[in-house]
């Protein structure tokens, strides 16, 4: 097994020496399904899973895209599929038909795993609908969960079928991998345009994991809480690895449910709890409605979106998580960036988002002079380590863009840094919309505006909102003569594109703000918004 030019370890090296060191403890628990697997347990399913990809024809290099729940399934396909070599693929479970077409389609998918989803967003129908014109490479559908769809097989017919591999050349191909080949592809919307594929390898997920888990000091002892996620970096990385790779118990939670949250804490005796600021928020209404024993608990992290400081502060008093800290990071970068320390003061946990990671270097740069700016000074964020993606999936010009030739990440985060390093997110280059931890591609929304025959045009733009730290805003020109109205384009687009993604306000312009070059000023159109107006918004002749 390959060991890389600076060392780092593949993800099999990962849980074969986490499950050498703890096999007989807990390694993953999901009360909703009775499930309590040892170290030992998930290191065998693992093999299993592998075994199935090899009998089923998945050769090194194929993608496998897996949309479910956070589902232990999620976890066995997790390790399982980078032993066989297969680059899982991840897909939010928020999304509608002509986004899972995009992933299954943009991926060249040749697998896909899917679970049952919930009332109207239910998978399999979806799944019934992937033609081969959408889908080309796609070859095997497997249901999880008890899912079912027109040619897909059950989630037992595909385990058994590894029955028949080799088992040599199971292993064999374990050996085979190298750090540095991607391992998982995730679909981001980046700095602009539709959803990229990100490629991350082992070394980049791996190491990213340890430093976070070094940070947060965690050890066996630990229970980590996960309803972030799974297809998510801040589930699969900072969730899965974290504790895959030290030894700590992982508690599932299906779906987030902040009862059923507190609960797992309190009787599974949680140490480590994490989340976006919007289920925190949920946390602590719950616990003030019906309070638990939250004691057990001694971290967690906070990322994902905008993090207010009260909530900070709240939820280390309330939730009794002394030692919460905040994050950042981005996907490119395999999440994290930076982070707080546990023991570091209140007040800089609540109001920054710590300092860099164990070896990932960061600058500020002034983007006009292309210089590292002084402290207190804003600037781009760039980082450097061995967490900066490999790049984005076949396509050479937007990775170009987002690295530079000597390995820097540009985030397109405005920052500030402080005299001790640790740093504070002050604004954002990019048009991306981060709501709740989703990032969204105003393009893709624009799209599907533009669809409907009563808009003429359509531009979109993040406004502010308390519990989600941004959610989308848009601005429409109607076509000549249409009537069309904001809950019609809202139904419009939830019709089209997952939840997060519907506009939480419509305004109607006769025209757009436009710089000199041309180019829509957001900024002016987020004003009016957040304004409560409709009407011209400054017409082709406003300043650039």
């Amino acid at each position: 097994m390959s060991d890389g030019p600076a060392g780092g370890r593949t993800l099999s090296a990962l849980l074969r020496e986490v499950t050498r060191r703890c096999g007989d403890r807990e390694a993953v628990v999901s009360p909703a399904r009775g499930v309590r697997w040892t170290y030992a347990e998930l290191d065998a399913r693992a093999d299993r899973v592998a075994a199935a990809c090899v009998a089923a024809g998945l050769a090194p290099g194929d993608r496998a895209v897996v949309w479910a729940a956070n589902l232990p399934e999620w976890l066995e396909l997790q390790h399982g599929l980078a032993r066989a070599g297969v680059v899982l693929v991840t897909a939010n479970s928020a999304l509608q038909q002509r986004e899972i077409e995009y992933v299954v389609g943009r991926s060249r998918a040749r697998a896909l795993f899917f679970g049952r989803g919930a009332g109207e967003n239910a998978f399999p129908p979806k799944v019934d609908a992937l033609s081969a014109a959408a889908a080309p490479s796609l070859a095997l559908r497997v249901g999880l969960d008890g899912a079912a769809a027109g040619g897909s097989t059950d989630w037992a017919a595909f385990l058994a079928g590894g029955d028949a591999a080799d088992p040599a050349a199971v292993r064999a191909l374990e050996e085979g991998r190298d750090v540095d080949e991607p391992i998982n592809m995730q679909y981001t919307s980046g700095t602009t345009g539709f959803p990229k594929g990100v490629m991350l390898s082992h070394r980049n997920i791996v190491e990213n994991a340890a430093a976070i888990a070094r940070v947060l000091r965690v050890t066996p002892a630990d229970r980590l809480c996960l309803a972030v996620p799974l297809f998510h970096c801040f589930g699969c990385v900072i969730g899965t690895l974290v504790a895959h790779g030290t030894g700590a118990a992982m508690v599932l939670n299906d779906v987030f449910d902040p009862a059923a949250v507190l609960d797992a804490v309190a009787e599974e005796r949680c140490s480590l709890l994490y989340g976006v600021p919007t289920m925190f928020l949920a946390e602590l209404e719950e616990q003030r409605a019906r309070p638990r024993d939250l004691t057990s608990l001694r971290a967690g992290i906070m990322a994902g979106a905008i993090c207010p400081p009260a909530v900070v502060r709240d939820v280390a008093r309330e939730l009794h998580v002394g030692g919460i800290v905040v994050a950042y990071g981005l996907t490119e970068a395999s999440p994290g960036v930076t982070m707080s320390r546990p023991d570091d003061p209140m007040d800089l946990r609540a109001t920054t988002v710590g300092r860099a990671l164990p070896d990932v270097e960061v600058r500020l740069v002034d983007a006009a002079s292309g210089e590292d700016v002084p402290p207190g000074a804003p600037g781009e964020l760039w980082c450097r380590g061995e967490n900066v993606m490999i790049g984005y999936d076949d396509d050479p010009e937007a990775t170009a863009a987002a690295i530079t030739p000597d390995g820097w990440l540009r985030t397109g985060d405005l920052a500030e840094r402080d005299d001790d390093g640790s740093i504070r997110i002050v604004g954002r280059i990019k048009e991306l919309i981060i709501r709740g931890g989703e990032n969204i591609s105003p393009a893709e929304v624009e799209d599907a505006l533009r669809e409907h025959d009563g808009v003429a045009d359509a531009a979109v733009f993040g406004i502010a909102s308390d519990f989600f730290g941004e959610e989308v805003g848009a601005a429409v020109r109607r076509a000549p003569g249409a009537d069309v109205g904001e809950e019609e384009l809202r139904a419009h687009v939830a019709a089209r594109l997952s939840r997060a993604k519907v506009p939480a306000r419509v305004v109607f312009v006769e025209s757009f703000p436009l710089t000199g070059s041309g180019k829509v000023q957001r900024f002016r159109l987020r004003e009016l918004v957040e304004a409560g107006g409709d009407g011209d918004a400054g017409g082709p002749s406003a300043p650039a």
